[in-house]
């Protein structure tokens, strides 16, 4: 019997999904003009998340500045709105770049040059004494790291190795090859999702998400956060980012929606 004054646990609402929105597009649209113009200017939208109810923002740093840019970075670090979460290659530039400005958190993925978003997941084992190491400098100045990854229990093993606080499962192959049907893409998933979640790691996703598809990805076990931006972004020119990211925010954490 419970304590009078005190809530059963089992009557506690669950923790909501922590919902990171990549705005790097915002830049893309800035870049389009060879970053000439102020506008549209990254720390407002972040700002537009914030209001929205999104728990942190994500940009990717790419190699070749394609669209976030090193200002950027050290704007975002330097306001800090909220949480912030750094996508990068896992080399010695972007590396050093992180030691410096001390986002939140790394994210470390694959990255080629000719690709137009992050194709698949890091193969973690074949970097891994690099990225242990890096994980530890990181660690050390007080960022948090994960591996971006596919749904695959030996990358999932490899991260915990590194000593990652965190794999975000590459969703993109999941949603965008019409395989949410399948069931069979699905299960990989949750298999990987359980055995991060028993190797003590946190269990993140993200790329191709939408409304539709987060409506399935907020059941997957032990799910603590999605990064979703493309979408959120286009979504946000017909209906406003604020409002869009209030209405993904409701989709991940009210209950009653399916």
């Amino acid at each position: 019997m419970a304590q009078p004054g005190k809530v059963p646990p089992l009557w506690l609402p669950p923790q909501n999904i922590r919902l990171g929105v990549n705005i790097d597009h915002i830049a893309t649209l800035r870049q389009a003009r060879g970053g000439t113009t102020a506008y549209p200017s990254l720390l407002f939208f972040a700002d537009e998340c914030r209001q929205g109810g999104a728990d942190q923002i994500t940009i990717h740093l790419r190699e070749d500045r394609r669209h976030i840019q090193d200002r950027d970075l050290e704007d975002l670090c330097r306001v800090r709105l909220l949480s912030l979460n750094l996508e990068m290659a896992a080399t010695d530039e972007m590396l050093a770049i992180a030691l410096m400005r001390k986002p939140d958190w790394v994210c470390f993925v694959p990255e080629k040059r000719e690709e137009l978003t992050t194709e698949g997941g890091l193969d973690v084992a074949s970097k891994a004494e690099w990225l242990r190491d890096a994980t530890q400098k990181l660690a050390s100045v007080g960022t948090r790291v994960s591996m971006f990854i596919e749904s695959d229990i030996r990358q999932v093993e490899a991260s915990a190795r590194t000593g990652a606080h965190a794999v975000e499962f590459h969703t993109g192959h999941w949603v965008m090859k019409g395989s949410m049907a399948s069931g069979v893409d699905w299960s990989r998933l949750e298999a990987a999702a359980m055995c991060a979640q028993e190797q003590s790691l946190s269990v993140h996703a993200g790329h191709g998400l939408d409304y539709s598809s987060a409506r399935r990805i907020k059941k997957l076990p032990h799910l603590v956060e999605v990064n979703i931006g493309h979408f959120l972004v286009c979504d946000g020119l017909v209906a406003g980012l604020r409002a869009s990211v209030m209405q993904m925010v409701q989709i991940l954490n009210d209950p009653n929606i399916e």
